[in-house]
């Protein structure tokens, strides 16, 4: 059996078998279970990886400013790779993730 085979029966088992029902039984549990509060070393991690973000952020938006500053009538290719490169670092660092820890 290929890998696509396999793939197609999961995918026609999972569309066709209704979820179980549990008559609310996972949600009580889950109720019950107290709630799981960060550690203090997390939170110090969460932190730190919050201000390298901002940091890295803030030198790459910088950077890309200087760019175009610098680049003047000359804007060649090596400057518009560069500018777009650090453009991208800023968007993906702002944005919340599970890489960037938001």
């Amino acid at each position: 059996m290929s890998t696509d085979d396999f793939d197609a029966a999961l995918r026609q088992q999972f569309q066709d078998t209704p979820e179980p029902d549990d008559a609310g039984f996972s949600l009580r549990v889950m109720a019950a279970l107290p709630p799981r509060a960060p550690s203090p070393e997390q939170r110090r991690r969460a932190r730190w990886l919050r201000v390298a973000q901002w940091t890295a952020s803030g030198t790459a938006a910088l950077g890309f400013a200087g760019l175009l500053m610098s680049a003047g009538p000359q804007f060649d290719a090596a400057h518009a790779l560069a500018a777009l490169s650090l453009l991208g670092l800023v968007i993906f660092w702002s944005i919340p993730s599970r890489w960037s820890g938001g």
